[in-house]
């Protein structure tokens, strides 16, 4: 009995010590200091920021604190990491700044063009260690991915403009990216589709041809690449480019490949054979004429296609040559002559022209040319013929017309139209319209009078989507100046939709895209 009254008095002393300690008043709190939460917010998180190499990358994302005027306890960092499917994260590429505002210029240096990259923002409290992340995506986005590229000669020396799609003009391109000099600057080679000849990635490319200081502009971050003689297995001796890119059998531009390059340098051709052996390729030595020697002097064109991949002209011999592309016998990138059967008598003999050729372009009929001759008298004819032929219809020479295009002959710029049955030519300050179909020709436009005309380009299509447009350059001795025409389905010319001033003397213009 005495055991069970003191279980009794045990049980009911301890719930009184219970609920004394559940009454007592818990001071051991009452100095900690209250955690500061730090909250990170930006609207440009939630889409890729696009941004270009040169451009200001500028954030400052908002920034809040429960506890207030609490900067100084607080350190910034943000680091760039690889942004590839492959990436964890783990490792971050490099640092980019300490701020708590970010205003750092994107440099190829660091950010390579077209690559994806995660932005990290971390906000560390130094009291306490603690951390808090914020995350963008980056895209190094390419600025002259499509637009007018401008070769210009400044006293002598090559630089580069670009007129974008929203008709904005960006000057000195070359001159601010570049240490190396271009020397009586003369043509602009794009090639829109890609090559693969293992000197470098597979992709579009550019050349700058000079009379010193030519070279591969790389086509992405518009810097110099490479020199001219590395493109080549031996150098020439004598460096004067007029030709350099590659022919294609194909017209569609997502399905376009190589069949052969093609540089005309010196009056000499060379020709790289893309596709046909493995390993590097880049332009071979001289290419021989059918007698084995380099006696000849090429005009600056050339043009190719699936049956004859690159179309070539000597101004010596006044004949037509062909190269082809891979092939153990005959030996590749040798000048051949064209059998007999590509030939009509009714049309021309392309072994045997007799004049000297002045200008060559594109014909509004696929896969055909427009070749412009001029006459030991003078007076320009208008050659026709195809890149292509079968087995059943072998015959390539089309027409050979006399033309009606007075001045022809002392044209100053030039391009055939690829939509309408027409050559534009420039003249002093007018632009000529001559119909292939017709043989006649019309005055397109005419300039002040102190506007020459320097350079002539033909677009199918342009970046706005209004069609049709014909580029032309002109130069009063002071300043250049670029006009932009829409052409109608009937190739006639309005007035210009767009000029462009502050140019130095325009030798050349192509479209890139």
């Amino acid at each position: 009995m005495k055991i069970i009254y003191k279980n009794i008095i045990g049980i009911v002393l301890l719930s009184g010590l219970l609920v004394l300690s559940g009454c007592h008043k818990d001071e051991s709190t009452d100095g900690l200091l209250e955690q500061n939460k730090v909250g990170l917010s930006d609207p440009k998180t939630g889409t890729v920021i696009n941004i270009f190499q040169g451009d200001v990358l500028n954030l400052k994302p908002t920034l809040s604190q429960s506890m207030k005027n609490n900067m100084d306890d607080l350190t910034f960092s943000w680091t760039v990491y690889d942004n590839s499917p492959s990436s964890n994260y783990t490792l971050p590429r490099f640092s980019i700044g300490n701020e708590y505002e970010l205003k750092y210029t994107v440099s190829g240096e660091s950010f390579t063009l077209g690559q994806n990259y995660l932005l990290r923002l971390t906000v560390t409290e130094k009291s306490t260690g603690l951390s808090s992340f914020l995350n963008y995506r980056l895209l190094i986005a390419n600025k002259y991915g499509t637009g007018w590229v401008v070769l210009e000669d400044k006293a002598g020396k090559g630089d580069l403009s670009f007129v974008f799609p929203d008709y904005t003009v960006e000057h000195g391109i070359y001159t601010d990216r570049n240490t190396t000099v271009l020397t009586g600057p003369k043509k602009i080679e794009i090639v829109p589709f890609s090559i693969t000849e293992d000197i470098s990635a597979s992709g579009k490319r550019m050349y700058i041809l000079a009379d010193n200081g030519s070279q591969e502009y790389n086509f992405l971050t518009m810097t110099k690449k490479f020199d001219y003689s590395f493109l080549f297995f031996s150098a020439p001796p004598v460096i004067k480019p007029s030709v350099m890119n590659f022919t294609s059998g194909t017209l569609n531009s997502a399905n376009r490949s190589a069949i052969l390059g093609i540089a005309i340098n010196n009056g000499k051709a060379h020709s790289n054979l893309v596709g046909g052996f493995p390993g590097v390729k880049k332009w071979g030595d001289i290419a021989l004429t059918p007698s084995g020697t380099q006696n000849y002097e090429l005009a600056p064109f050339a043009s190719g296609g699936n049956t004859y991949p690159a179309v070539v002209y000597d101004n010596l011999s006044k004949r037509f040559f062909y190269i082809r592309g891979y092939s153990p016998t005959p030996v590749a990138g040798s000048l051949e002559a064209f059998p007999s059967a590509a030939s009509s008598v009714d049309a021309f003999d392309m072994n045997n022209v007799g004049m000297t050729m002045i200008f060559q372009d594109s014909a509004d009929v696929v896969k055909t040319i427009n070749a412009v001759m001029k006459s030991d008298n003078n007076q320009p004819y208008l050659y026709k013929y195809k890149t292509e032929s079968t087995t059943s219809a072998p015959i390539i020479t089309l027409s050979k017309t006399q033309m009606n295009a007075p001045g022809f002959v002392n044209y100053t710029a030039a391009a055939g139209s690829t939509t309408t049955p027409h050559i534009y030519y420039g003249l002093a300050n007018k632009v000529q319209k001559y119909e292939t179909s017709s043989n006649t020709t019309t005055e397109s436009y005419s300039f002040a009078a102190s506007e020459q005309i320097t350079a002539i380009k033909y677009a199918k299509y342009s970046s706005d989507r209004t069609g049709a447009r014909l580029v032309v350059a002109t130069w009063n001795g002071t300043e250049g100046k670029l006009y932009f025409f829409t052409i109608n389905n009937v190739g006639d010319l309005g007035s210009a939709s767009h000029t462009f001033t502050g140019f130095t003397k325009i030798v050349d213009v192509a479209y890139k895209y």
